[in-house]
This record gives structure tokens, C-alpha cells and sequence, in this order.
């Protein structure tokens, strides 16, 4: 029986444009041979990949929905579901361990304006002594009327703002799991944004933009980054540090500020450390050079640049 590990995220680039370029390589990949099931997931993906217009597009992006929906629904071994996880080519974050174990599936779908639409589905619950024998799980319905770049907002389920997951933090409030996501959001033609988003879930309820970001101006539910769509920008989980490292971002003229199209990178950095129960914000961080590499690698923006 294969056993749901805790999962340090890496990637590599699988799927072209329009697709979530953003694939894992999955640490839970101990086979590579193709099953039925990892077969449809597949032909599920590329069906979005191949699309050749918005039409056939969101025909693809539905019926991804409808497939993982079923699997999840008509689940019918501990086996099927890691299979799922394995095999997933898209964005995939786990955190925890027993009963707080989280994972969070997600993709997105580009149109031919640049602009994305965007599916998850989060899963928890996991009970039995196989881990797999149970458990449960909640879709993330994305609202394209929903502004993402908003710091100050919460999200349920059915009006979730859209992104892709690539990082899960696991903290506690108390007793309390708080799950911390990091993830990439398209936006458009103009810039990109990368997203620190907290989720609590409670009673079955999941919710998304809790406010446990202690920032110089106040509490925040949420920390956006927004920059050129040309560049790309550093979000990630510092695990030697135990903190979350983020590009410190300006734009290429004081002329220009406050137009976010051109904002990138200052190769200054901030951070979040969890303490007394909140993120508290770090300003002008020491990051290692090595380490700084990261923002190449294909999570930073799974579109291909011309």
C-alpha cells in the first residue's frame, strides 16, 4: 500500500500554453506506468491543451471539473485517489499529517485574451488505517467578477478569486491547523501576480483570506504581488528559515508608480514569520544568492514568453 507523504514541492514544465505549464515532479511517483485511470486524467488535460478556441476551451475546463468531481465522488480504493495525486499535472500542495492532512488540486485554463479561468478542488478529512480509507473534499467554484488583487477580502468556496496552488504551509493558531497557500494567478496580457493567501477549515467549511497576515499598516487576509508579465518574482516557503520569502517589488521609473505593468523585482526581499499566532511581516530580509535562482525555475509563470 502506498502512504500519503508530506509533500516538498518541485516542478517541471509538462504541459504547453493554455495549460498549466506548472507540473510537479511528484514525490509521489514511485511508477510511471500508465493505468486507465491516469490515462483519462491525461486525455482530460490535453483535450485543454489542444483547445483551439475559447468555445472548445471551456468545454475541456468543464468537463476536467466533471472528471475529478466523479473521481472524488465514486472514489473506490485508497490506490485510485494516490493515483490521482501521482499523476496530477498541474498544480498539487499538501501540508500536514492524520487528520490535519490538507491537499489542494488546481489548473487553469487560459483564453485568447490572456485572461485564465481556474479549478480546485481541496481534500481533507483523511481517516482509517490506510490514511486513503476516507475523507472528504470541497470545490473552489472561481468567480471571474472577483477581483484577486484585493488584500482586504475572505472567499467561500463559490466565490473564489482564482490561482494556481504550488506551496502549502502547515501553522497553528492554538489547536487551531492554519493552512497557508502560495500560488500563481495569470491575470492578464499586462501583468502577473503571485498570491499568500491563509485557509481555515472548520465544521467542513472551508475559507479562504483569513486575516493572520500582520502587516506594517494592519491586519491583511491576503498579500498579492502584481508585476510585469514580462518578468517574474519570488514567493516561497524558506524551509531552512521557516519563514515565507517574497520579491520586494518597484517599478522601472518612479514615474511609474503605482502602474503595476511595470513593476518587477528589486532583488530586495521581504519575509512572514509565524509568531503568537500571526505571519508577522519582515522587511529588507537577508536571502542567499543560491537561492534566488528559484525565480527561474517554470513555477515562477507556467506561460511560455514569445
Amino acid at each position: 500500500m502506498k502512504r500519503f507523504r508530506k509533500m516538498n514541492i518541485h516542478f517541471k514544465t509538462l504541459l504547453p500554453l493554455f495549460v498549466l505549464a506548472m507540473a510537479l515532479i511528484n514525490p509521489f511517483s514511485d511508477f510511471s506506468a500508465q493505468t486507465p485511470l491516469s490515462s483519462q486524467l491525461f486525455s482530460k488535460f490535453d483535450a485543454l491543451r489542444t483547445a483551439v478556441n475559447d468555445e472548445e476551451r471551456a468545454l475541456a475546463h468543464s468537463e476536467l471539473k466533471v472528471f475529478i468531481r466523479e473521481i472524488l465522488t465514486d472514489y473506490d480504493s485508497s490506490e485510485s485517489l494516490f493515483e490521482v495525486f501521482e499523476n496530477w499535472p498541474a498544480g498539487i500542495a499538501s501540508a500536514g499529517k492524520g487528520d490535519e492532512l490538507v491537499t489542494v488540486i488546481s489548473w487553469n485554463s487560459e483564453r485568447q485574451d490572456r485572461t485564465e479561468d481556474y479549478g480546485a478542488f481541496v481534500i481533507y478529512g483523511f481517516e482509517g488505517a490506510n490514511l486513503y480509507d476516507s475523507f472528504k473534499w470541497t470545490e473552489l467554484v472561481h468567480d471571474r467578477d472577483e477581483d484577486p488583487s484585493d488584500e482586504s477580502r475572505s472567499y467561500r468556496v463559490d466565490d473564489w478569486p482564482g490561482a494556481i496552488y504550488y506551496e502549502l504551509v502547515l501553522t497553528h493558531d492554538g489547536k487551531t491547523p492554519i493552512y497557508t497557500l502560495l500560488g500563481w494567478e495569470g491575470a492578464n496580457a499586462q501583468v502577473t501576480r503571485k498570491i499568500m493567501e491563509t485557509m481555515i477549515i472548520t465544521n467542513d467549511r472551508v475559507r479562504i483570506g483569513v486575516p493572520y497576515l500582520n502587516r506594517p499598516e494592519g491586519i491583511r487576509k491576503r498579500h498579492v504581488l502584481e508585476y510585469s508579465d514580462a518578468l517574474q518574482s519570488t514567493l516561497r516557503y524558506d524551509f531552512e528559515n521557516d519563514r515565507i520569502v517574497l520579491d520586494r517589488l518597484a517599478p522601472s521609473d518612479p514615474s511609474l508608480a503605482g502602474a503595476t505593468a511595470f513593476y518587477g523585482p528589486t532583488m530586495e526581499y521581504d519575509a512572514y514569520v509565524w509568531s503568537k499566532g500571526k505571519w508577522k511581516f519582515l522587511q529588507n530580509v537577508e536571502v542567499k544568492n543560491s537561492r534566488d535562482k528559484e525565480r527561474h525555475r517554470p513555477y515562477n509563470d507556467p506561460r511560455e514568453k514569445n
